[in-house]
């Protein structure tokens, strides 16, 4: 196993862990969230990056500034989703996000991207949409259909964010690429809290909530920055889809989140979209073999 396939598993199981705090802290707004989140990122960040007497702002600097912007709408997209969705789905339509890496890649950094993987987009679209269904109706303005949207909309912002991490490459020292995430999220959070309004003081046990969430967070963006670092983007994208799983059992042990029957099909319409991308290459090798001769 490559050093950063090893990232991604440790990145996904701590991705994981935040997502639970996230959930329990869903009370307050997200732009809040968002806020505490980066000021421990940034904080954290500047501490390693001194400690390593490495250059504070980088030298790729553009890229760095969109790999931020896209990675702060993502956060607050996703987050959105999470404090509005059951957990298993909202971690479903989130890990759809390999799909929109790998086209991203294919069309901005030249890897490849199989028409069949099409295919498997729309099918992991169709068994979104069964799950979905069993929450609300598809085609009302809900709370819950919102969240479904941010969530989408946070896929795309991730998988922007995840190519810029890969053009930049290592030539960056993943906490700078980091610092550079939170200081764009800083007055982006602050501005939206300021014009949205509602912001909440913690309680002591929510602080100690939003402290986990920022060292889970810490832990998890920098596996993932390395991950994408030293691994091409869709090779990497693929072994995301292990927070599914870890989804599922958080949302039944912390939130009493049990799938209907209903649920349950559209989890393993998805699962089987995301494993037939998997082995993309396989399929279509298969294919050609068993293809007539012209």
């Amino acid at each position: 196993m490559s050093k950063g396939v090893k990232s991604i598993f440790i990145a996904t199981f701590l991705f994981a862990g935040m997502n639970v705090f996230v959930k329990l802290l869903s009370h307050l707004p997200v732009f809040e969230l968002t806020l505490f989140r980066s000021i421990f990122t940034s904080a954290i960040c500047y501490i390693l990056i001194k400690r390593k007497n490495i250059p504070l702002f980088g030298s790729r600097r553009p890229i760095l500034f969109w790999r931020g912007l896209f990675g702060s709408i993502s956060l607050i997209l996703f987050l959105k989703s999470v404090q509005t969705l059951p957990l298993a789905t909202a971690t479903l339509v989130h890990y759809i996000t390999p799909f929109f890496t790998t086209l991203f890649g294919f069309l901005f950094l030249g890897e490849r991207f199989y028409k069949i993987q099409w295919l498997f987009l729309i099918i992991c679209f169709t068994g979104i949409f069964i799950t979905q269904s069993s929450n609300t109706d598809l085609f009302e303005l809900s709370i819950s259909n919102i969240g479904l949207l941010s969530g989408l909309g946070g896929a795309l912002a991730a998988a922007a964010a995840y190519n810029c991490i890969r053009k930049i490459g290592i030539s960056e020292d993943p906490n700078v690429i980091l610092i550079h995430f939170s200081i764009v999220t800083i007055p982006i959070s602050v501005i939206l809290l300021a014009f949205f309004g509602g912001f909440q003081w913690p309680t002591l046990l929510e602080w100690f909530y939003v402290i986990c969430m920022g060292i889970l967070t810490q832990g998890a963006q920098y596996f993932m920055t390395r991950a994408y670092q030293n691994e091409k983007v869709g090779t990497i994208a693929i072994f995301t889809n292990m927070g599914i799983v870890y989804a599922i059992i958080n949302g039944m042990l912390f939130f009493d989140e049990i799938p209907t029957p209903i649920a349950w099909v559209g989890i393993t319409v998805v699962l089987i979209g995301l494993i037939m991308n998997i082995f993309s290459e396989r399929i279509l090798a298969l294919l050609k073999i068993q293809s007539p001769n012209p």
